[in-house]
């Protein structure tokens, strides 16, 4: 038994991210699959209270998994390592641009900058906002963990920065793949291939983010503000009769700006220094937790024994 818990660790150890995957989508598969077998013929999620509190509730199973196995490979120290980052704090802007380019060649109509009801009207796509906040931070902070800071940096230790964010992008896109199936949890009309897209060169956004900051808080306001634009700008399929203009050119935005941030800082470090890993940032807690212990007794005295002399001298 001892020894198959070592080889168990050990093949863990080795292959962190694609077990995490396996563990998280084959999770992802069964509930939605329960959820979807629960629900009566042409019913949708909310229809049925204990159906959607079970698919709201499944989003913190890739936090789960990434705890469980950090915890199981490394330890206390690996914890702090996941979630050290969000300690980092800088400074940082970023926005998404896209739809603009259908109405200045004349594709579509311009849209508006707000969707109804945000900034006048009766205000209950604002107060609909307001409710969904703490879920929205909730997401932003499990996927920040799960996806970038367990998955990229323990990929980019193996493997250049652009070729770990293709893998971790395709890994993540396909979380919401069984969502896209049976049409919940996802923006209706949104094309399957067009959000697998979407998730890449959000990863590789993200990525060139934490490889020039290496701050989770970054990342999580990123996500927080990607995910409300979707509340804020009537870009969705749903607000147009299925047309899927409107968010397919928001797709294509993110993915010329993914392009350009590899074409201007490389694919190998997508950043202006070394790559974030995962080693590096184990490093650095090992050295923290160094520093912080108490200096032993034989070795206080003979620290003190040694400046008494130099005092001396």
């Amino acid at each position: 038994m001892i020894h198959f818990n070592g080889i168990m660790k050990a093949f863990v150890a080795r292959f962190p991210v694609l077990v995490f995957v396996i563990l998280t989508l084959a999770y992802q598969f069964v509930v939605v699959g329960i959820v979807w077998w629960h629900l009566p013929e042409g019913a949708h999620l909310n229809d049925d209270e204990t159906a959607h509190m079970v698919f709201r509730c499944r989003v913190f199973g890739p936090l789960v998994f990434v705890i469980l196995l950090t915890a199981y490979i490394e330890g206390m120290k690996g914890l702090k390592t996941l979630f050290a980052s969000f300690f980092h704090w800088r400074e940082f802007l970023f926005t998404f641009a896209g739809v603009g380019g259908l109405a200045l060649f004349g594709m579509r109509q311009w849209p508006g900058f707000f969707v109804d009801n945000i900034i006048s009207g009766d205000y209950s796509t604002l107060a609909a906002l307001t409710r969904n906040l703490p879920f929205i931070v909730g997401i932003a902070l499990v996927e920040e963990t799960a996806w970038m800071k367990y998955c990229v940096t323990r990929m980019q230790d193996k493997m250049h920065a652009l070729p770990a964010c293709l893998l971790v992008g395709l890994a993540w896109g396909l979380w919401y793949l069984p969502m896209l199936l049976v049409g919940e949890g996802v923006p209706d009309g949104y094309p399957w291939h067009m959000f697998m897209l979407s998730m890449i060169a959000l990863t590789i956004l993200l990525s060139w983010a934490y490889n020039m900051t290496r701050s989770g808080t970054v990342l999580l306001v990123m996500q927080i503000v990607a995910n409300c634009a979707f509340f804020l700008m009537p870009m969705l399929p749903g607000q147009w009769d299925l047309d899927a203009a409107y968010v397919n050119s928001f797709v294509v935005a993110n993915v010329i700006s993914a392009a350009l941030l590899v074409l201007i800082f490389g694919w190998r470090e997508l950043g202006n220094r070394k790559r974030a890993t995962w080693s590096e940032s184990f490093e650095e807690t090992l050295a923290t937790d160094a520093a912080r212990e108490p200096m032993p007794a034989v070795v206080w005295a003979e620290s003190l024994s040694i400046d008494s002399r130099d005092q001396q001298q």
